[in-house]
């Protein structure tokens, strides 16, 4: 299932990314989002930055096949792994998110580029779930998760940039 998110940002890319890269804003990122989460920001040599978050969340109210997989609750990991700036200024990530016990994962890039006087954040990823027969199911069933959640996050960013 393809998962495409595009939004305006205030600030330009590297004010954008300047927010992105802080350990401060990732904790406060996926603290808003779950009761138990962790956010990590590492540089890499190359200039590249890893950002690494993992987040509990209830299982209660989603269908039954994924209460029955993992119990109480569910821990998603993301990982975005950020490129420095290209010649237009943009900035390139991967992107993947994997569910602890399902065999749910979301792989695809994110894109901060220039837009007039601020930037656009977009994503474009595969939500793939292999559960035979509930796999399409469970994967409607986050959908709306995970997009949410990318709501969310512009929604941080255009906060901390106004």
């Amino acid at each position: 299932m393809r998962i495409t998110r595009s939004a305006p940002l205030p600030g330009g890319v590297e004010e954008t990314f300047a927010v992105i890269a802080t350990q401060e804003y990732q904790q406060a990122k996926v603290a808003a989002q779950a009761q138990r989460a962790t956010a990590t920001v590492t540089e890499q040599t190359g200039g590249s930055v890893a950002v690494r978050s993992e987040r509990h969340l209830p299982t209660e109210g989603m269908p039954g096949p994924v209460a029955s997989m993992v119990g109480d609750s569910l821990t998603i990991t993301e990982q975005q792994t950020w490129r420095p700036a290209v010649a237009d200024g943009s900035r390139h990530a991967d992107l993947e998110l994997t569910v602890a016990g399902v065999p749910l994962t979301l792989v695809g890039t994110i894109v901060l580029a220039p837009a007039g006087a601020g930037s656009t954040l977009s994503i474009d990823a595969d939500l793939r779930c292999s559960v035979p027969l509930f796999g399409k199911k469970i994967e409607e069933a986050a959908r709306p998760a995970i997009e949410e959640s990318i709501d969310h996050e512009v929604g941080q960013l255009t906060d901390r940039l106004t």
